[in-house]
């Protein structure tokens, strides 16, 4: 495998409409030495609107949040945004995934959960998470508890006695609105951070959790920058942790993202590299387009930077560009991280693109991507180009029931959709239904 991460499935419930657990799956067996991930780094969800497809990409961005943010779930922001979209007859959430990390010659496979539930004053709280690893050498291993929290408390860790001790100590009364993970590599240093393959297992989840990229609106990365940081530090005295789970992190998150206003000056010429890469991504859309200038201005420590597109006799800013080009330009930088080894979710990726620049992408992605790409779209032309890729189109019904596409002799899965042929997906809608709504 080209990329050092890979998520096999991901697992949701109890958000917004969805009230059942709901299972995408890029890779539905077990793991062994042969499984290679060509034919499984792209999925597109499909489904009625209201159906819970940017619930599930909703899921991924808390997700992230809650194992990378600082004190993500003590912010009163969180707590309102909480109450709205975790769902209502529930009032818990669950997120569970499976995802691959090779190290060297081994695979190791990890399982995660976390359940975020409503207590009885109204707060929202962890109160479960586990994690659990596996060799993803051989289709038969068995996996082993590396650390499992219940209501806040570290009720297990694989560790002695006395390390345990130390570690409940830094985690006391933290667990119900820090995830493990995060208090790992913000509570312990190089001196106290467990033995090595204990560390080895947090790298590989914070280099999971580094890896994801999520597009509904523009989103905040700012907190990758301290984890990269951070995570490095604890690989510093120790080249083959670097190497094993650096590499192709570096080339994931060297770059700022080019809809970043502030930018730190340090990082500038780094920046000015995006931009430039950013151009000829839009130059292929507008082919007029001379370049992209910066408008940087000193603030301090930081340039405060906006984007001009030049069209040689005319200049104008990038927020008064069409709708479709500004799309490109908020998605560059998932584009840019799903080339290169990153997990992708993109919320309604086919609004406002042309259909066949959307197609193109979408290939794209197929033959020469190195990560992973799982989108929602109500386009249906993709079809034609994802049905050649195992897993790469799932139908959400409106009961939230998923089902995969699945080869059907000489049918196409845009007719079947289309007509209704699809398990539980019915478009049982005819154009009489609108007739005394908008007059004959």
């Amino acid at each position: 495998m080209k990329n050092r991460v890979y998520l096999l499935n991901m697992s949701v419930a109890g958000i917004k409409s969805i009230k059942e657990e709901v299972r995408l799956d890029f890779y539905k067996k077990n793991v062994d030495k042969s499984f290679n991930p060509e034919k499984y780094r792209i999925k597109a969800v499909y489904g009625e609107n209201g159906s819970g497809k940017s619930a599930i990409i909703t899921a991924v961005t808390i997700f992230q949040n809650v194992t990378m943010r600082n004190n993500y779930l003590s912010e009163s922001k969180t707590q309102l945004f909480l109450d709205e979209i975790v769902n209502k007859s529930t009032q818990k959430f669950c997120f569970r995934c499976e995802f691959l990390v090779e190290e060297d010659a081994d695979r190791i496979v990890c399982d995660y959960f976390m359940q975020i539930g409503k207590r009885d004053n109204g707060t929202y709280e962890i109160q479960y998470e586990r994690l659990d690893v596996k060799s993803g050498n051989y289709a038969n291993n068995k996996y082993k508890t590396i650390f499992e929290c219940i209501d806040g408390k570290l009720v297990y860790v694989e560790c002695n006695e006395t390390v345990k001790r130390k570690v409940e100590q830094k985690t006391l009364n933290l667990l119900s609105v820090h995830s493990f993970i995060h208090l790992y590599f913000a509570k312990f240093d190089q001196d106290n951070a467990m033995d090595f393959k204990f560390l080895s297992y947090m790298l590989t989840c914070g280099t999971f959790c580094m890896s994801i990229w999520v597009y509904i609106e523009e989103e905040d990365q700012h907190e990758l920058y301290f984890w990269k940081k951070k995570m490095k530090d604890y690989g510093l005295n120790n080249q083959a942790l670097r190497d094993a789970f650096f590499e192709d992190q570096d080339n994931v998150n060297k770059f700022l993202s080019v809809n970043e206003r502030f930018v730190d000056k340090q990082s500038f010429e780094e920046y000015k590299e995006r931009v430039s890469q950013l151009t000829q991504f839009i130059k292929i859309f507008k082919r007029d387009l001379v370049c992209i200038d910066i408008d940087a201005k000193e603030n301090g420590e930081q340039y405060v930077c906006d984007l001009n597109m030049n069209y040689g006799e005319y200049v104008i800013n990038k927020e008064f560009e069409s709708t479709g080009i500004k799309k490109l330009i908020r998605l560059f930088d998932c584009f840019a991280a799903a080339s290169i080894g990153g997990i992708v979710f993109i919320d309604e990726m086919d609004s406002n693109l042309n259909d066949v620049y959307l197609c193109k992408l979408i290939e794209y992605f197929m033959y020469y991507g190195k990560g992973q790409l799982c989108f929602t779209t109500h386009n249906l032309d993709p079809m034609s180009v994802l049905k050649e890729n195992k897993n790469a189109i799932d139908f959400l019904s409106s009961d939230n029931h998923l089902v995969s596409w699945v080869s059907r002799g000489n049918a196409s899965p845009e007719n079947c959709y289309k007509n209704g042929m699809i398990e539980d997906s019915p478009f049982n809608i005819d154009a009489t239904d609108f007739v005394g709504i908008f007059g004959e």
